[in-house]
Order: C-alpha cells, then structure tokens, then sequence
C-alpha cells in the first residue's frame, strides 16, 4: 500500500519539465502479533510527521467523492505497464504538504492510508490465501517505552482495531480501484497532462506525469458504454476527477499564504507539446 508518489519538482529561471514516478520502497513487513509485540507502543503523531512531507498520497476510487472535497486529483504510473495510481495532490512543491500546519491535519478528507498508518496488509505467513496486518518494526514510530499501547490487557488497543477494521476492507478497495483504471485505460479515457506553475517571480515550473480524465472521449462514448459505465459505479468518480481540478485554487491560496515569499500566480493545465504536434 503506497502512501506516496513523489515528483520531482525543479526551481529554474524557465520553463523546466519534470517526470514524476512511484516510489516502490516498500518497508520490510512483519506480521502483527501479541506473542511477539505485546509491549509495542506507537507514536499517535507519527503519521502526521509522515504526511508532512507527502505533496501526493494514493486514494481509493472508493474515496474520491470525499477527497474532492480537498484536493485536485489525478492519474498517474511509474512506469509503462505499471498500475495506474489515484492521487490526491497536497502541494506544487516537493517534500511539502500544505495540508499540515503546526502538527495538525487540516483537510476535509483524510485518505485511507493516513488512517491506517503504520500498519498495512500483508500475506499471512501461515496462509498465503489469506491477509494479515504487517508493521515496519523498524519504523521510528514504534517504541517499547514511549506512546500508545498497540496490545491492552491481552487484546488489541481501539487505535489498532480501528486500523485493523479499515484494513479488512483494502483488498476490496484495491480491486475496485484496479478495475476502475483498467476500464477507463480501455476506453481511452485518461490523457497526459502537463501542469504549468507560475510563481509571480517569472519562474515557470512544468510537471509532468500526471493524467486526467479525457471530458471529451468520455461523451463521445456511445450509449451502450455509457450506460456499462453508469452501472458499474464509474461515472461518479470520472466527472469528480474532472471537477477537483478547480481545487488547484485552493491550494494557491493555501501556499501563497504559508510561503508568500514564493507566491504562485497561476496553474495552467496543458496538452503536452509533444502529444499536441502529433
């Protein structure tokens, strides 16, 4: 379960062009028990200490219509062939996120894997078929002395039941979130966009990368496939995807007031040159 999709922004005096691509460090997991992690504890802050730095964090399409509410979103994938990420877009700048002021999370939405972190899914090592709950033990988020009791009184804590709830659920999310992008890729739904950031300093940021919804393949899809879509639950999040866009407003606003001294004038989403020459 990827919690971020890193890009890789430049400061230039021009126009620069950047790819964005998945990180696939994934922590080495181990499976969750009271035999062995009875006295483990956890920081309660540590996620934030981790959004902190997250400008985008994966969603599930189940939780698009909420995450709209916040953030633009986007398509992307780290390399051809590779599976399409959802992603909520939290800041124009790298290793930032405008969503965390003094420690606190302040969007409408908190993404799915903001409220199950640090646990994830994993495959149970006594059954393969089956999922079970993995941890970092390495992650500086868990102590044996210090922050909340993961274990109390032979049970698990509410904290690490919630969480464990939540990630029942994943395996269901994460198929509907792989069979929504199929389809969409299938239809010719999802087109490259480069996002152009303006600073009122005459720098001019263009990201690649990230890929939106098509509006226009998508009404010129006949009847019959529109309604396949309709039924399956798809058109909702499509035309979410498409309208989150103006939120891009609302992140100028939020940067410009946490960092005036690099104030944005302006974001202009484009066809890429390349694609639109062709």
């Amino acid at each position: 379960m990827a919690f971020k999709q890193p890009l890789n922004v430049s400061s230039q005096p021009k126009k620069v062009s950047k790819n964005m691509s998945e990180d696939h460090k994934k922590p080495s997991l181990t499976e969750l028990s009271l035999e062995n992690h009875a006295n483990l504890k956890m920081d309660p802050n540590g996620v934030i200490a981790v959004a902190k730095s997250q400008h985008m964090i994966n969603l599930k399409v189940s939780e698009v219509g909420m995450a709209a509410s916040s953030f633009p979103i986007f398509l992307s994938r780290p390399a051809e062939g590779a599976d399409w990420a959802i992603s909520a877009i939290n800041s124009y700048e790298l290793d930032s996120n405008l969503f965390v002021e003094n420690d606190t999370w302040t969007a409408t939405h908190t993404p799915i894997g903001m409220q199950t972190y640090p646990f994830f899914l994993m495959r149970s090592e006594r059954d393969e078929k089956s999922f079970t709950i993995g941890i970092d033990e390495k992650n500086s988020v868990f102590s044996e002395t210090e922050g909340e009791a993961l274990f109390e009184n032979g049970k698990a804590s509410i904290r690490l039941s919630q969480a464990t709830a939540q990630l029942e659920l994943e395996v269901k999310h994460d198929v509907h979130t792989y069979k929504f992008t199929k389809k969409i890729e299938e239809l010719g739904l999802i087109k490259d966009i480069d996002l152009q950031v303006h600073y009122k300093s005459g720098l001019v940021n263009t990201l690649k990368g990230l890929c939106t919804i098509d509006e226009q393949a998508l009404y010129d899809l006949d009847a019959e496939t529109f309604a396949g879509l309709r039924k399956e639950g798809y058109l909702m999040p499509l035309y979410t995807m498409l309208t989150s866009i103006y939120q891009f407003n609302n992140l100028i606003k939020i940067h410009n007031r946490l960092t005036p001294e690099k104030a944005i004038l302006q974001v202009k989403l484009e066809v890429p040159k390349e694609e639109a020459s062709a």
